[in-house]
């Protein structure tokens, strides 16, 4: 599959009224979306992974060849996405079976409501570095996903050669306009802590306490469109004039753009 976007900055002051224009444009309210993201780099080399190993036995056939196809196909960074609700945010964790046997969380208070990281459903996502030498003025890279097993996602991961580098979150509010799917989000970051992480948090911190990774705290406006047969030309020209369209329509508030394509480079050096 190929993936084409474009792409613009918004300024913080701006935010609400793209999100009236946006809903106006699309005839739809925003839906509201909050993923964590795990980052994973590629430390063996390709051809030697094996998914024999732990949850990855939970995925279903399809899955299971897309996530070897994505795993064994070059040194890439690659990440893991999991949407979390506004409530995993500073809730308290799910007890384990002898704790509540022994009644030992009548400290969590009435109607807490609990984060269970082992219920966490996570995605693989897969980015390519954009293509060069398109004439076409929007970014075009391939791209796969593949549903994984729930919870801790590491051993899985590390069985793949891959091992876990940081996490972050996204938030934000999606768009769908005929095929091109609208995201006007920004990226937190967790608050600094004198512990190391070198796992996914178990327990969200809360809302309040992320920080924008930019320090204006502006948004990023993401169009996109996914192409199943990206060797098809006039299905990817089809697809470039839809996104050209859209940039037309939002010309007055923002400017849709190309990204660059060294900052979207997902190889692992």
């Amino acid at each position: 599959m190929h993936e084409l976007l474009l792409f613009a900055s918004v300024p913080v002051h701006q935010h609400h009224e793209l999100l009236q224009q946006l809903t106006g444009l699309t005839a739809m309210q925003p839906r509201h979306a909050l993923e964590r993201r795990l980052i994973f780099k590629a430390y063996r080399k390709p051809g030697l992974a094996t998914v024999r190993t732990g949850g990855s036995q939970d995925l279903q056939s399809g899955d299971l060849q897309r996530v070897n196809k994505m795993l064994n196909g070059g040194m890439f960074y690659t990440q893991v996405v999991g949407p979390v609700s506004d409530t995993a945010f500073g809730s308290a964790p799910v007890p384990d079976q002898d704790t509540e046997m022994a009644g030992m969380d009548d400290s969590r208070p009435t109607g807490q409501v609990s984060y269970d990281y082992e219920q966490q459903p996570w995605k693989l996502e897969f980015r390519d570095i954009p293509e060069a030498g398109t004439r076409s003025a929007v970014t075009a890279r391939v791209m796969a996903s593949a549903s994984l097993p729930r919870g801790d996602i590491v051993p899985a991961m590390n069985a793949w050669g891959y091992s876990f580098v940081t996490e972050y979150v996204v938030e934000g509010d999606i768009f769908i306009h005929n095929d091109i799917t609208i995201f006007l989000h920004r990226v937190l970051h967790y608050p600094t802590s004198d512990k190391e992480f070198r796992v996914p948090r178990q327990q969200l911190p809360a809302f309040k306490d992320m920080a924008p990774l930019e320090k204006t705290g502006s948004y990023v406006l993401q169009a996109s469109i996914i192409v199943q047969d990206g060797s098809n030309q006039e299905t990817m020209k089809t697809a470039s004039q839809h996104l050209f369209g859209l940039r037309e329509q939002l010309k007055s508030a923002v400017k849709l753009e190309q990204a660059d394509r060294l900052s979207l480079d997902t190889r692992a050096k």
